[in-house]
This record gives structure tokens, sequence and C-alpha cells, in this order.
């Protein structure tokens, strides 16, 4: 059996990036170090949008248990196929506060195309939740032999991956290629002497098999898949070294939506923190898993998971907006701070 650690799983689309302008940045987020706290006026409603994943299944169990109506909410998820549209309903007002990768939001951020609030930490990374894989018997064994190899990734959400479909001029597009690039970097090996394939997940493995690619890149529940269909090998681990226990997502609102509506940002602060430490023992993770994400019963007792944190510690989510800014993702240095206080 796969040994049990607590990953992300999340769909991707390429989106126009004319979004609106977005409010002023302002408090109302915990400090780093401190659990959140706060009640919310009786019948005060939230509604959160959600690619649902393993990172916000937490969600769902703090609705399930009734922990949001402890401190005074009424919240509604509203599930979208990517991040995409649910970024786009956030802008429009038509959700309150959305959940998704660290990557995406920053750079939404970084390049003027949304004025955020980090409500909160959602998901860290853990060993094995997010792999290099290849097929036993393919020659490729360490991460200097992907040198030359193409390798599937998952398709960019709302960063350009370049013209043809392909990575350009070797800057990363996702969460994942800056995870993996960084990692490769650290061992030597040069990016740009690997090609990135963008794919749908549901499509990488069969490309894998039938040898389209030498590699994919992959999260949960497909490193799992890859590994009980094809005996899929690890040729890296893209959570380790330099990236290990990243900041992997969290939950951002308006900065505006921060402002007028502090006291619910606080109950909701509050709730999912209890969710989330409620989630550090698997099985409520497991019981929603199936019916908040698809996955089968049997994959949600085996899929890896990473760690979902009780607060929001400032200086390690910053590590990704520094991995962002070293790799050229963002032109201007991202201090997370401005997301968290006026």
């Amino acid at each position: 059996m796969r040994p049990v650690h607590v990953s992300t799983r999340v769909s991707f689309s390429h989106v126009a990036l004319g979004i609106v302008s977005l409010a002023l940045l302002v408090p109302a987020c915990q400090a780093t170090g401190t659990a959140a706290t706060g009640q919310a006026p009786s019948g005060t409603s939230i509604t959160v949008g959600v690619v649902p994943s393993v990172d916000n299944a937490p969600l769902r169990v703090a609705v399930n248990d009734g922990l949001f109506r402890q401190h005074g909410l009424n919240v509604t998820i509203k599930t979208f196929s990517s991040l995409s549209p649910e970024v786009k309903a956030l802008a429009s007002g038509q959700i309150d506060i959305a959940a998704g990768d660290y990557v995406d939001f920053f750079y939404l951020q970084a390049t003027g195309k949304a004025s955020l609030h980090l409500v909160a930490d959602g998901y860290d990374a853990t060993s094995s939740i997010m792999e290099v894989l290849t097929e036993p018997g393919s020659g490729v064994t360490t991460p200097s032999d992907l040198a030359g190899k193409t390798v599937a990734t998952p398709l960019a959400q709302l960063i350009p991956a370049g013209s043809g479909g392909y990575a350009h001029d070797n800057v990363p597009y996702s969460l994942e290629t800056l995870a993996t690039e960084s990692v490769l970097q650290s061992d030597g090996v040069s990016p740009a002497t690997i090609t990135w394939k963008p794919t749908p997940a549901q499509n990488m493995i069969q490309e894998l098999s039938s040898g389209q690619v030498t590699a994919i890149l992959v999260t949960e529940p497909y490193v799992l898949q890859a590994e009980s269909q094809l005996g899929a090998v690890e040729v890296l681990d893209s959570l380790s070294a330099e990236t290990a226990s990243l900041p992997l997502s969290g939950y951002f609102s308006l900065a505006s939506y921060s402002r007028t509506h502090t006291p619910a940002v606080g109950a909701f602060q509050a709730a999912l923190s209890t969710a989330q430490a409620d989630s550090a023992i698997r099985g409520p993770v497991q019981a929603v898993l199936p019916s908040f994400t698809g996955i089968k019963a049997r994959q949600a007792s085996l899929v890896t998971l990473g760690s979902y944190p009780t607060f929001l510690n400032v200086g390690q989510v910053q590590r990704v907006a520094g991995l962002m800014y070293d790799s050229g993702m963002i032109t201007n240095p991202l201090n997370i701070n401005t997301l968290i206080s006026g």
C-alpha cells in the first residue's frame, strides 16, 4: 500500500487576462503564528468558489460539520470546472471568496490584473503529491535523464504557456512547472533542455503509455492512477529540496470585500481553521472526497495528502512569490504582506 500523507489536484485551462481591476488591499487576515477567531452577525452569507479537489476538501468538511454556522455564517460552495470562470466570478461579485493555487493568484496581483486579499492558507506540500513519473524500463531514472525529453504537464490556468502550447523562453507557467524547474535546477539540470507539453490531466497517462511523451508531471490523484495502471516510477519529487513544504493554495477575496465584510472574513477564517485542524486526521477528508471531487472511494483511501495549515505563515507563503520572481514568472517582487494588510 502507498504511504499515507495528506495532494493538490487542480483543473487547468487558459483564460483571457483582461480581468477587471479589483478594489484596494485592506486588512482582515490573521497574522503569522496566530489562530483565527471571529463571529459574524447571525445569518451572514458567503459564497465560496472552488474547483473541487483534495486541497480544498476541508471547506466541505466545515460545511458538513456545521462549523461555519457556529460562527454565524451560511456558506454556499459554488463549483467550477477550472480556475478561469472561478476568477471571473470573483471579479464580478458572483462569489465572495475563491480557492486556488498561489501561483496564479499571485500572478494576477503582481501583473495588476487584480487587487486581492489573502484570506487563509489552504494547503501545503508534503512529499509524493507532485511527481515526474515515467514507465518502468524507459531508461529515465534520474533528473538528468530528462534532458532532451518531452514531459507532459498540466494545462496552464491563468498564465500563458507560450505560442503553440509549449513553454516559451523556459519561463514556468504553472505551480507545477515552477516547482519542478526549481528542483531540477537544484539538481544541476537546466529546465531549458526539457520540452514541456501542456496536456489535459486526464490524457497524461495514455500519452505516457503510448510513448507520445517520455514522462508526465502529475499531482494526486493522477500519481496514484499512473502508478496503479502503468507501474509508473518516480524520476523526481517536485516538492522536495528547495520546494519542500511549499504552500500550494489558499483562499482569496477582493480587497474591497475584505474591507467591508471584516467580521464575515474573520468568522470564515475561524471555521476553516477548525476544519483544517480536524483534517489532520485522514478520516474527514477521505469521507468527503468521493462526493466532492469524484475520486472513487478506494482512491480516496490511498491517495497521498498534503498538509492543511491552521494559520497563515506569511514567511512560508512569501517563498512562493520569491520563486516566481526568481524564475521570471513575475518581473517585480511581490510582498505578501500587502495582501493581508492595508
